[in-house]
């Protein structure tokens, strides 16, 4: 579901006449072409860092290449580094931030051909010189409409969970925690803002009953800050016999250890099926040092009072922080075990490599250690624990070999992920070698890395054919 680009143009589709195209989609090259010569007042893009920034250049080169129609970014990426994103020639405007009211003033703007010097949360380029204007302030999210539904095919945006097609939905935004590694200090600045459950509950019954949607994914940041309101939209749920599970994308142990169980037991009622942790490490050094502001007890003693029912509890970690320890991971994969162990219903992530985001704390810090600082835009597609220079090529090689074999930990996981039997019966067998590999922590001999990127090779080889072949 794409939910950014929705968002940008909740506003602007009121007003204007507004396509939305997925480059994800057979044939989106041949749309975006027939559209660019109706002469749009722009084409407005989203990038978050990694591979969409690859993907939003491609359709800009595409764009410029093939009109005159000026080329909007928005999103976390151009918010972090808005000059560096405006220094490619490829984009001429950036909505910095949140972008419904920004977006829908740029866009009046463009209409009656005005000045864009004023308008707020605006950077663009004049006369080859970067304008930066001032920030807009924070928006209520309670005053905004529902999602243009409309401008999609649902169809395309509604994966299974537990069998039912399941929603993305944002009710809050924002994050209270201190995280010295996250972007979300950068882009919200510690501000948590929360749609009422009065609206919440309205915006389920609207697609609910609209479209039959019985699922939802609230991808909020931290769902659970306001434990009244929690409370609330649980109640609300259960009383208008409203027949949906959830799953809670952003959840902090901190928050969780306020949940009583007389609260667990309503969101079990009300439809909580599963929740998402960032537990970033096993070592409490590395948790005071990106100041978690949690302890590993914490951690455990969460994990051990929601086993009583049958929530998936999703673990999620990070490796190749600086000044990390081989002792540091093996703390990890130790914490890993424990909390499945002690709780059926656990999971966890594969352990993905740490990236230093500029604005934060830690990206400081990662370049006091040497991180290599990116100074073009692409440089920003490729997140690799080698950029760091702390970690050696020996530590590089052993982080990408436990990222691996952690991909194969979770039945769940290839259950959403995989149709071919095949490929089912080939997690499965070699689950029980990456198990092996992670207790003993043994990855020397590893001929099936070999076989990964033989794959992967073919597989980028036949995505990007896919994509080439869809243009046309």
């Amino acid at each position: 579901m794409p939910v950014a680009i929705l968002a940008a143009a909740t506003l602007v589709a009121n007003e204007f006449e507004t396509v939305l195209i997925d480059s994800r989609l057979p044939g989106w090259k041949e749309q975006l072409l027939q559209e660019l010569k109706k002469k749009p007042l722009c084409a407005g893009l989203t990038s978050i860092t990694g591979s969409q920034i690859k993907y939003s250049l491609e359709i800009s080169k595409f764009i410029k290449a093939n009109s005159l129609v000026p080329v909007v970014w928005g999103g976390i990426q151009p918010t972090i580094l808005p000059e560096e994103t405006l220094s490619n020639n490829n984009i001429d405007i950036i909505v910095m931030n949140e972008g419904e009211k920004s977006f829908l003033e740029l866009v009046r703007r463009l209409d009656k051909k005005e000045s864009l010097r004023g308008a707020k949360g605006i950077w663009f380029k004049e006369n080859g010189k970067i304008i930066q204007n001032e920030e807009r302030e924070y928006l209520d999210l309670n005053q905004l409409p529902d999602l243009p539904y409309n401008l999609i095919d649902m169809k395309h945006y509604l994966p299974l969970f537990k069998g039912r097609r399941t929603l993305y939905m944002e009710t809050s935004r924002g994050c209270v925690g201190k995280c010295t590694f996250c972007s979300n200090i950068v882009y919200n600045k510690r501000r948590w803002r929360t749609m009422s459950p009065e609206t919440v509950l309205e915006r389920i019954k609207f697609v609910y009953n609209k479209y039959g949607i019985n699922s939802f994914y609230f991808i909020d940041d931290n769902f659970f800050v306001d434990l009244k309101r929690v409370r609330k939209i649980a109640e609300m749920i259960i009383e208008q016999s409203i027949d949906i599970i959830f799953e809670v994308q952003g959840i902090r142990y901190d928050s969780a250890l306020q949940i009583d169980d007389d609260l667990l037991g309503l969101l079990y009622k009300s439809g909580l099926r599963k929740v998402h942790f960032g537990a970033e490490s096993g070592s409490q050094r590395i948790l005071d040092m990106v100041e978690k502001g949690i302890t590993i007890d914490d951690i455990i003693n969460v994990n051990r009072q929601w086993a009583k029912y049958d929530i998936v509890v999703q673990h999620n970690f990070m490796a190749g922080f600086p000044a990390e320890t081989i002792d540091d991971i093996k703390a990890t994969i130790s914490l890993i075990y424990k909390l499945k162990n002690e709780n059926p219903h656990a999971m966890t992530s594969p352990i993905c490599p740490y990236t230093p985001y500029p604005g934060t704390a830690l990206y400081q810090e990662a370049l006091n250690n040497g991180f290599m600082k990116r100074k073009a835009l692409e440089d920003w597609i490729e997140s690799d624990y080698g950029d760091s220079i702390w970690i050696s090529s020996a530590r590089d090689n052993l982080l990408k070999k436990i990222f691996f074999v952690t991909l194969f930990l979770e039945s769940e996981r290839e259950k959403d992920m995989l149709s071919s039997p095949f490929l089912k019966l080939g997690f499965a067998i070699y689950r029980k070698i990456a198990h092996f590999r992670l207790k003993k922590f043994f990855f020397a001999f590893m001929a099936e890395m070999t076989v990964k990127n033989i794959i992967s090779f073919f597989y980028l080889k036949m995505r990007k054919f896919r994509r080439v072949e869809n243009s046309y």
